[in-house]
């Protein structure tokens, strides 16, 4: 859902920029060919670095290109002619080494020694190639200079953001009956949707739960006041009212990296209690807008939501902080403008600049 509203948001202001002229390639899952010649080749990874490949080569062949935006750094793995033709800004949430910290909820696990190896050579690469470097986060931007050797000065931390203009907080009102605690996670159990359940267990009365998920429905204890709720787009109008009725969002990832659900509480006002994984603590500061807590520890995470429902002058404050800091890092409008601003400065140097060499492999 994170990548989706993020391409939505920079369609959005594409669509406002009269001075540009933009081709939108989508890659999606559906529309990439499964390549079943070799096992190997039927990875998400092959399969849609060699859609945009193709889609790219088709571009050009329609006509000249000042700039290439790809998103993210796993569509890029195999575009490496394509980036000398037209300088290349590659985006990423989080690089191979990085998601390999957190992804065991993902069900993902290491390869033997040369076939990580050789996969962190793919990936340098196409870092290399490309002409600039844009990360959601600074913890995935630490990753490329510690584990890939980039340059700082061709990495920039821009994170995705959020539309303020729909995800805004609601009017205040007098607290009255149970607090309403909202999860959004589309993997539910990845998110920690069960360890939300079993934290909030004997807390019916004073706690509803909106959990709004694209997994199958999960048992819910009969001590929890819980409603589900699925099929729900990004950016739709009953998911921003969701936001807009709660008084507390809650995401106790397993795994995670960058979650754009917590972007969009932040900018609806809510205090948020997130795990401490992947890159939250750079949108979640422990006392300040919320509480992180250890991953799976269902007694701290009960402690904090606990804390919050019993001070509701607290709870306020967080959210009040949460949408001072969506509003300073988290505006979409402004931080695309940034990607596209980053975009013609690279259209506008000489080509020598941004020609790619085997040195910078090295």
């Amino acid at each position: 859902m994170g990548h989706a509203a993020h391409a939505r948001n920079l369609e959005r202001v594409l669509a406002a920029q009269p001075d540009i002229e933009a081709t939108i390639i989508p890659i999606t899952f559906d529309a990439v060919p499964v390549m079943r010649r070799l096992p190997g080749l039927r990875t998400w990874s092959v399969r849609a670095s060699w859609a945009a490949r193709a889609a790219l080569r088709k571009r050009f062949r329609q006509g000249p290109v000042d700039a290439v935006y790809v998103h993210t750094h796993v569509v890029a793995l195999l575009v490496h002619d394509e980036m000398r033709r037209a300088p290349t800004v590659v985006s990423l949430d989080a690089t191979s080494r990085g998601f390999d910290s957190v992804g065991a909820p993902y069900g993902h696990r290491r390869q033997g020694g040369m076939a990580e190896a050789g996969k962190r050579l793919i990936h340098r690469r196409a870092f290399a190639r490309a002409a600039a470097l844009v990360t959601w986060s600074q913890w995935a931007a630490d990753s490329l200079l510690r584990d890939y050797g980039t340059l700082p000065e061709r990495v920039s931390v821009i994170p995705p953001g959020v539309d303020l203009a729909r995800f805004r907080p609601a009017p205040p009102v007098a607290a009255d009956g149970a607090v309403r605690v909202l999860f959004v996670g589309g993997d539910f159990l990845r998110k920690g949707g069960a360890d939300l359940l079993r934290a909030t267990q004997d807390m019916a009365g004073t706690v509803e739960l909106d959990i709004v998920t694209s997994s199958a429905a999960p048992p819910v204890p009969g001590n929890v006041s819980c409603r589900i709720h699925r099929g729900m787009a990004p950016q739709s109008k009953a998911l921003i009212d969701l936001y807009r009725r709660a008084d507390l969002f809650v995401l106790p990832s397993r795994g995670d990296c960058s979650p754009q659900a917590i972007a969009e509480a932040m900018a609806s006002g809510l205090p948020v209690v997130a795990s401490d994984v992947g890159a939250i603590r750079e949108m979640v500061r422990d006392g300040e807008n919320g509480y992180l807590v250890p991953v799976g520890d269902v007694a701290s995470l009960r402690r904090a939501v606990e804390t919050l429902i019993e001070r509701p002058m607290l709870r306020r404050a967080m959210g009040r902080r949460s949408r001072e800091i969506a509003e300073r890092e988290h505006d979409a409008d402004r931080n695309n403008r940034s990607i596209l601003s980053l975009m013609t400065q690279l259209a506008d140097r000489p080509a020598e600049e941004l020609a790619w060499t085997p040195g910078s492999l090295t």
